[in-house]
């Protein structure tokens, strides 16, 4: 491997490591699938637990990002040389790297070990950090077919006035991943959106339409907060988060990926 390190192990390394490290100190849980509508779905806990690390991960990402671009954090010696120059002013988007995959997980172990002592300055709970760290390399040492997993974009440059999210890419299970990092501090938004709680009408989407009645077929209610934070922010520059959102998943959902969308907190109402 080489040495890459912008620490994207916030998804694609959890992404794979989760259910297999997991799944080996729950004494070889054995997996199976079950097949619905030609795709063949892991069980639960293979499906729960790289979405909950990711859900966890992706705050130390975030702060990793922020710390290099305020000038904090030196980044220098473990970026990606095409990376380097492009994230300290625009979101990061690796989705032409290795060939239009992305930064493949294997190439971000290292990125993990290279800067967990710069993750160990500013993330607060380190200790739960950096026992994830160490079930991830044992899991890149244990199995070598992770080139099937790649971090395709993460946008957090404006996270000051809208929520941060990342895309990741599974080309073993034929699924993309959207997470969203939850609530931080006062310097974002994050908190006036969780207490902007009046509700607000939005379109029906068309999957509902059918099993609802009235004017819910129409409209329904939704938190005004997360809704805006989505759909309707009056302080984003440039496009909506959503329409963001659908532009990086597109080409993989028009391949036949599942669309997988997890976060904690704040993350997990969005």
């Amino acid at each position: 491997m080489k040495t890459y390190t912008f620490v994207s192990f916030v998804f694609a390394l959890i992404f794979h490591a989760g259910p297999f490290v997991l799944a080996t100190e729950a004494g070889a849980l054995a997996s199976s699938t079950k097949s619905f509508g030609g795709y063949d779905y892991p069980n639960l806990y293979d499906e729960a637990m790289p979405m909950l690390w990711a859900s966890k991960l992706v705050y130390s990402f975030a702060k990793l990002l922020e710390a290099g671009r305020e000038g904090s954090l030196d980044l220098g010696d473990t970026f990606p040389p095409e990376v380097l120059a492009a994230y300290k002013d625009k979101r990061l988007d690796v989705r032409d790297m290795e060939g239009g995959n992305g930064l493949p997980y294997n190439k971000v172990v290292e990125i993990v070990v290279a800067n967990a002592e710069n993750l160990k300055e500013i993330e607060s709970e380190w200790e739960y950090v950096g026992n994830i760290i160490q079930k991830i390399q044992a899991a890149e040492d244990a199995d070598q077919s992770s080139d099937d997993f790649f971090l395709e974009t993460f946008s957090s440059i404006d996270a000051a006035t809208q929520c941060v999210y990342g895309v990741l890419k599974d080309n073993k299970n034929k699924r993309v991943v959207v997470v969203f990092r939850g609530s931080t501090d006062l310097s974002t938004r994050d908190w006036q959106t969780n207490l902007s709680a009046q509700l607000e009408g939005m379109k029906t989407p068309k999957l509902l339409k059918d099993s609802l009645k009235g004017k819910l077929k129409k409209r329904v209610l939704v938190h005004r907060g997360f809704y805006r934070y989505i759909f309707n922010n009056k302080r984003a520059k440039g496009d909506q988060r959503y329409d963001m959102i659908l532009n990086d998943i597109k080409p993989f959902v028009e391949q036949g990926y599942k669309i997988y969308v997890t976060g904690h907190s704040l993350g997990a109402a969005l």
